[in-house]
């Protein structure tokens, strides 16, 4: 009999986040000033190990969280607050759950300085929960364009309602940007997934298939963000097409810039360049390409890199190199691009599918009852959409659509704990198998992109979006060995087989080799230095509080102990000391 999930399974396993909520409901005590409490204000959860003090200043926001308690009681009716706690700190805001006298709670946020540019990132994260939640009903037809006007519910979508919010910190009353919204309903899907079994996973994937094939039934004429009109100095109304190529004008919302965090991270939330809106898939994609010609151009120091030590004796990262690689991917984009509009065209997704923002019914944790942190979602082609939830993700190899994953040919000369490894591959294997069966059943333009996500095309394109951090000398070792495929691109085909572009001489090729061997070599490194730290491994840069020392003084051994594996001069070891990726 497969294991279903029971409320008894999981007593005692709630986690801080539901403890939390039960502690602020018993609450009755009203501190005179929340702005005494300055854990609510700075960053605590990790230390850096790299440029603490920037990352440090980029979450340290000052409000007025008096004037946010207030609010948040008024949002609901209440008269007061009684109580205020941090729901754990994210890496771009700040959650709060406030609790009122007569025990209704409120979901409070503000976002950190590096969550985004300000006013866009709030005002999208906004009308994004309010657009998936409900659209509008019809208000006149006149040819095939159809107008709407008075809420309903068209996505399907569980996410919080919005109570109040503020996008502009001058004319904030709290001083900052806030959203304050409805508790989720649920609990995280974290508290129960290891404790369901088969018969409830296989219906979660089914719940979650569902809400994603409402995502794939409506598409955008432009690719961005999603704000209110009002939200936006110059914008035109939203044009939907339904999957039956019926339209829809929504004049409530409108397309603007990307909040993508592919714009903002590792320093690009400080250079200029185009973030849209885009109105074809093209413009968007070579967009991406003049992006990081911009971050390399005009940025002082490169964004440092998570894949690889580059350094002396393994690859030195080139700006030259990075700007040739990207004039190449500007000349191959058109090429790369699919030929099949339905999976080119601009669609809204939440590309942030674990654990913790996927909510479900505690009696029926197959039953999806919330989908919280809409915050950086924004309108790509479907093809860009198609990771798998977190929570399906595994290292192994691919499965073709109809084929079962199968448990290696010697598990019964395995030992006990390879078994075990190899049965927990498999399970996720199944899991991820069925995913993906269904979506081909329910949903067939998705699955046609994630067939596309698997291609040669693809790859070039994705390999471009942190070119400013890393990748050039591999992107151009893909470049030369593309000749050979190049016929079998989607969109050579569609141009009537044009000749190969490029030509590379034999001390170019040669080059190139070289600089991808390198390469290589700085990620095999870097992976081993993963392994040989373990706990101790920043992961983003961040190491535990109280781990900050060890892991400080384990990095510096390592770093010694890499330049004397590889033979390092005096003079590379100084250079080691600059381009080291975990000093401050």
């Amino acid at each position: 009999m497969p294991r279903l999930f029971t409320r008894s399974r999981i007593a005692g396993k709630l986690p801080s986040f539901v403890s939390m909520l039960r502690r602020a409901h018993s609450s009755t005590s009203l501190p005179t000033d929340w702005n005494s409490r300055p854990e609510f204000f700075k960053f605590t959860a990790a230390r850096w190990v790299c440029n603490e003090e920037h990352e440090m200043a980029m979450r340290h926001v000052p409000f007025d969280m008096n004037e946010l308690a207030k609010l948040a009681a008024q949002s609901v009716g209440a008269a007061r607050c009684v109580n205020v706690e941090q729901m754990g700190q994210g890496l771009f805001c700040k959650p709060f759950i406030f609790t009122m006298e007569d025990g209704s709670q409120v979901v409070g946020k503000v976002p950190t300085r590096n969550a985004g540019l300000p006013h866009f990132m709030t005002a999208s994260e906004v009308a994004t929960m309010d657009f998936v939640r409900s659209l509008t009903s019809v208000l006149s037809l006149h040819a095939d364009l159809i107008v709407y006007s008075q809420a309903r519910n068209v996505l399907g979508t569980p996410a919080p309602k919005v109570l109040a919010w503020s996008s502009r910190a001058s004319e904030s009353p709290i001083g900052a940007e806030f959203i304050l919204m409805e508790v989720a309903r649920g609990i995280p899907l974290a508290v129960v997934w290891d404790e369901m079994g088969i018969e409830a996973k296989c219906k979660l994937i089914v719940s979650l298939g569902k809400i994603q094939n409402a995502w794939a039934s409506t598409s955008f004429s432009q690719y961005g963000s999603l704000y209110y009109a009002y939200d936006l100095d110059h914008s035109q109304p939203c044009l939907l097409t339904k999957r039956d190529g019926s339209q829809v004008e929504e004049p409530r919302f409108a397309v603007g810039p990307s909040n993508a965090r592919s714009l903002l991270d590792d320093g690009r939330i400080n250079v200029k360049f185009d973030r849209g809106p885009w109105d074809t898939v093209e413009q968007y994609k070579r967009a991406v390409g003049y992006r990081e010609i911009s971050c390399i151009q005009q940025m002082a120091e490169l964004p440092p890199v998570a894949v690889g030590l580059y350094g002396p004796r393994t690859y030195t990262r080139s700006r030259p190199k990075k700007l040739a690689a990207l004039d190449y991917y500007l000349q191959l984009v058109n090429h790369l691009l699919p030929t099949d509009p339905s999976i080119s065209a601009s669609f809204l997704w939440h590309n942030d599918l674990h654990y913790q923002n996927i909510f479900v019914d505690l009696e029926k944790p197959w039953e999806i009852s919330s989908i919280i942190d809409w915050q950086s979602s924004d309108l790509r082609p479907l093809f860009d959409h198609v990771q798998k939830p977190f929570f399906l993700d595994h290292v192994g190899p691919p499965l073709k659509l109809r084929e079962r994953p199968k448990l290696p040919e010697n598990f019964s000369e395995m030992s006990p704990e390879a078994q075990k490894e190899a049965e927990n591959l498999h399970y996720l294997m199944e899991m991820s198998a069925y995913f993906k069966l269904l979506t081909y059943r329910d949903t067939r333009t998705l699955y046609h992109a994630m067939e596309f996500a698997e291609t040669k095309s693809f790859e070039m394109m994705q390999l471009v979006q942190k070119l400013a951090e890393d990748g050039e000398a591999m992107y151009q070792w893909l470049v030369k060995g593309l000749e050979e495929e190049w016929s079998n691109l989607p969109g050579v085909r569609a141009a009537g087989n044009p000749s190969f572009p490029f030509h590379f001489s034999s001390e170019e090729a040669s080059t190139i080799d070289q600089d991808a061997a390198d390469t290589e070599l700085g990620m095999e490194l870097m992976s081993s230095l993963k392994v040989s730290l373990g706990d101790l491994c920043p992961d983003r840069g961040m190491v535990r509080q109280d781990s900050y020392d060890a892991a400080r003084a384990l990095l510096r051994q390592k770093k010694e102990e890499l330049m004397a594996q590889l033979g390092c001069s005096e003079d590379e070891r100084r250079v080691w000391d600059h381009c080291w990726p975990f000093d401050n």
